[in-house]
């Protein structure tokens, strides 16, 4: 009889100890659970179907009112800012990153002129931002502008974020014009297929605080994003290059696209924003999976 009793609690001791471990582990879920999480945002640059890489040529068929033309193009540059991340949750209410400005860029060496011993910044290629600190919660969107905005535009030597004179991208390195950032570049070459009448360098940019204006993009996601400090968060748009070069239809003639050309600088934007960048696919993956 005294066995027996021992055995039942024994039992009724395992049994309460279980459910304890059980409770505690439940609730350290749901605290763990309601701390801000991470994303990756990342800006998947392709030609076509094709992958985008430098320093090789990409046939492109250019179609105006003077007929039908085969060109190549050649690329050794793409850059923009991507800043003013906010994050749209089911509610509809935004959640704005502090200090959200990140430089995307894939590049030859460029030489910084500025700098000390004419320092060079490296080939670079970077297409993913990862943004910490999202309050958790569920998104349906995220918006972000190409660009810069006025405070720091009007002032290069205020830093935030990624912004700063000294990452390759100085007043006379060509990335920044004198006072003021570039917000996007695409420079290159452009080649007639046939070899004639020969090539020409092509050199396309937007910045100026009027641009901004009008420079934010919303991408709506397909399903409700979980962001928390148990799934890590990860957006994929693609940029279609080739897209892109259907801003104007005289490439030859409008190879050069700067702050002397407002039109075309507005259509270059415009295009990058409604035609070469769009949604790809959005998902969250456990971090204990990880």
């Amino acid at each position: 009889m005294n066995k027996q009793n021992l055995f039942f609690a024994a039992l009724a001791a395992l049994m309460f100890t279980s459910c304890e471990k059980t409770e505690i582990k439940e609730v350290e879920k749901i605290v763990y659970a309601d701390q801000a999480g991470s994303l990756a945002l990342t800006f998947d640059a392709r030609y076509g179907e094709s992958d985008f890489e430098l320093n090789k040529r990409y046939p492109y068929q250019l179609v105006n009112a003077s007929g039908t033309y085969d060109l190549d193009f050649e690329f050794n540059r793409l850059r923009y800012w991507v800043s003013n991340v906010k994050l749209v949750d089911k509610d509809n209410k935004e959640h704005a990153i502090p200090d959200s400005y990140y430089l995307v860029e894939e590049t030859n060496e460029i030489v910084v002129p500025h700098l000390v011993n004419g320092e060079k910044y490296p080939a670079t290629k970077r297409e993913e931002v990862m943004i910490k600190e999202i309050p958790f919660g569920e998104y349906k969107a995220i918006k972000f502008s190409i660009g810069v905005d006025q405070k720091y535009n009007d002032n290069i030597t205020l830093t935030a974020g990624e912004l700063g004179s000294l990452n390759g991208m100085g007043v006379s390195d060509g990335w920044m014009w004198f006072t003021s950032y570039k917000f996007l570049t695409l420079a290159g070459t452009i080649h007639w297929a046939d070899g004639a009448p020969t090539s020409k360098a092509m050199s396309w940019e937007t910045g100026s605080n009027e641009l901004f204006d009008g420079a934010e993009k919303t991408i709506e996601l397909a399903t409700l994003l979980k962001v928390d400090a148990q799934n890590s968060a990860k957006i994929t748009l693609d940029v279609n290059v080739k897209e892109l070069l259907s801003a104007t239809d005289q490439p030859w003639t409008n190879n050069s696209i700067s702050q002397s050309k407002k039109e075309l600088m507005i259509a270059f934007r415009d295009t990058f924003l409604s035609k070469s960048l769009t949604f790809k696919e959005a998902g969250s993956v456990s971090v204990e999976a990880n």
